[in-house]
């Protein structure tokens, strides 16, 4: 077997593992899925009641219902896709010592952490289909699908954003290096994310100086801009600025998550072990 067939052998073998791994707590999985479900629904359900207690015809922040409609969905399915992470507990692993059984194995623990994530996206995305699907028939949005061309860099973008958040998640994981208070930290970040990202509503209904303080953080490229790519709100400078600007922040946190990664290696303990 050549170098290559047994490099792709291990990493294949680390994936499936970790799918098995993350099915071991069937109900665990279940009621985190039902949360999702459930959250999707209430934003869909509160947005649905609110056009329907506006007058015939008006707009409410300059969105018609279909289109707001239109945008929660998309909104929740990226929620589903790029949030979801199997990294939340990465920063426990490292202080409680837990991380040392992957820094003694003959893997790179850069790859088993990608093989982690990419297995759980796998298992949300697979449970998505039904959901999704559910809600599509409950609230049926007028999607307009876009260009192949649209399609494509919609696709590209997703992916720029799920890279974005894993680097965002090991960001968070160093804080074990140096502390065990790393749930406050996270509490308060996905709390502003609600509202950042556009989770909420679109960030375009918010005054030109919020959105500005907004887009000077990478928050909005973890779902807000590709939603405004597939509902053809960006024309062809928007595009590439974004794209750009998506690009530059994945460098600029890996490149940050990579340094401080190897400085809190350097000071690391195995507290516990």
């Amino acid at each position: 077997m050549t170098m290559r067939a047994q490099t792709f052998s291990k990493y294949w073998r680390l994936l499936t593992m970790s799918w098995q791994d993350g099915l071991v707590y069937r109900m665990s999985v279940l009621m985190w899925r039902v949360r999702r479900f459930l959250a999707a629904l209430m934003s869909l359900t509160i947005w649905s009641t609110i056009y329907a207690s506006s007058q015939t015809g008006a707009t409410p922040f300059g969105y018609t219902q279909s289109a707001m409609i239109s945008y929660i969905f998309l909104v929740s399915l990226m929620q589903n896709i790029v949030m979801a992470t199997a990294l939340n507990g990465l920063a426990q692993d490292v202080y409680t010592g837990q991380i040392s059984n992957q820094l003694l194995k003959p893997v790179s623990l850069t790859g088993y952490l990608v093989m982690q994530e990419l297995a759980d996206k796998l298992k949300n995305t697979s449970a998505m289909v039904f959901e999704f699907a559910a809600l599509f028939l409950i609230f049926k949005p007028e999607l307009v699908f876009p260009t192949v061309g649209i399609v494509f860099l919609f696709a590209v973008w997703t992916v720029g954003a799920i890279i974005l958040n894993f680097c965002i998640s090991l960001l968070f994981g160093c804080l074990g290096f140096w502390s065990p208070e790393t749930w406050a930290p996270r509490f308060l970040f996905y709390t502003l994310l609600q509202f950042a990202a556009g989770q909420l509503f679109p960030l375009d209904v918010l005054p030109t100086l919020v959105q500005k303080i907004m887009y000077a953080t990478p928050l909005p490229y973890l779902s807000f801009v590709q939603t405004q790519l597939f509902l053809g709100k960006l024309d062809g400078a928007a595009q590439l600025r974004h794209s750009l600007t998506l690009l530059v922040w994945i460098l600029v946190l890996g490149l940050l998550a990579q340094f401080i990664w190897k400085k809190g290696l350097k000071d690391y303990d195995a507290a516990g072990r």
